[in-house]
């Protein structure tokens, strides 16, 4: 008697029925705990030149946020709800709509007689139910029961669940640091500065904060219940191995102090330079790293970490170089 070897077999299982249990191994159950923590870096340093203007203007900016979103897993489903259905889930669907609008149509016929039934017999649930049977009776053989047991035979299709393929994790919370360090110093050759030592006005600025990133008010309010567990959200693709993810980002914008210290005479410029510390807030720019971005999974799903670098522009200390690091783990 011919054998199966045990290697053949395995080939055999991993291509047809291990598919699916391998995605009800790696999905776990709603509720489960998972924290998704991301370290932004922004840094912009340089010194510039312009004739009647300044000589130079030098700037030393860094910017970090460091934000933790405590997640938790959603039920698994057949669609994405993080990421964008593609172009065959959405022919999928159309299909299922197509197939359910046919039922309607198929069924049309019968619910028509069905109604007449009710109209004649009321709430008489004997007039009802005998009427109904000779419905039945006087359907057999005819197209219009041909047509309804299609219908039967298409709504059993429509009920069957397709198979469990994402599992998305939504913030619970989300807490966060942030560190502003800005310094700025200016050289102005401007004609109003002819009476100062070379002929220049010099201006130094410094901008300093640090601390817990704030919640907005608006966020802690019985209506918004939840609102400031942000908008971070991790979905696990576990047919193509992937995941797709939002990172946390400041809900709200970051108090630092500035204090400037110059010897530009009145008048420099039409809004009078503030004297002392002044209390200002800061919006911090994460761009494309907030938008949801998807990469192929390395080793074990549960531990998953990468990092994205890219240039933010703008003038002088707000262009620059933003360093992203994100981890997510799953106990």
């Amino acid at each position: 008697m011919h054998t199966i070897e045990p290697r053949y077999f395995l080939v055999a299982c991993l291509a047809a029925s291990c598919a699916a249990s391998h995605a009800a191994d790696v999905l776990v159950p709603a509720g489960a705990k998972a924290t998704l923590s991301v370290e932004y870096v922004y840094e912009s340093s340089g010194k510039k030149r312009s004739e009647g203007m300044y000589d130079p203007y030098e700037w030393r900016v860094k910017r970090n946020a460091s934000l933790t979103a405590e997640l938790a897993a959603q039920p698994a489903t057949a669609m994405p709800t993080v990421q964008p259905i593609d172009a065959s889930q959405m022919a999928a669907l159309q299909g299922k709509a197509d197939k359910a609008q046919a039922v309607t149509t198929k069924m049309a016929p019968m619910m028509a007689d069905a109604q007449q039934i009710v109209a004649r017999c009321g709430d008489n649930e004997a007039c009802i139910t005998r009427e109904v049977q000779k419905m039945g009776a006087a359907m057999q053989g005819t197209p219009k029961m041909d047509a309804a047991m299609s219908a039967k035979k298409d709504i059993a299709e429509l009920s069957k669940q397709d198979a469990l393929r994402y599992q998305a994790w939504r913030p619970t919370s989300q807490t966060g640091t942030y560190l502003i360090d800005e310094t700025v110093h200016i050289s102005s050759p401007d004609p109003i500065c002819t009476s100062k030592p070379r002929h220049r006005c010099t201006r130094d600025e410094t901008r300093k904060g640090s601390g817990e990133i704030p919640v907005p008010a608006a966020a802690k309010s019985k209506q918004n219940k939840g609102a400031d567990a942000g908008v971070s959200a991790v979905e696990l693709d576990s047919a193509k191995n992937t995941l797709t993810v939002t990172l946390p980002v400041a809900l709200a914008a970051l108090p630092y102090t500035e204090t400037i210290v110059t010897d530009e005479p009145e008048g420099t410029h039409d809004t009078p330079t503030p004297k002392g510390p002044q209390q200002k807030l800061l919006g911090y720019r994460v761009n494309a790293a907030g938008k949801p971005f998807t990469v192929p999974l390395k080793g074990g799903w549960r531990s998953q970490q990468g990092e994205q670098v890219m240039s933010l522009k703008g003038e002088f200390g707000d262009a620059g170089t933003l360093t992203v690091h994100w981890r997510f783990v799953v106990p």
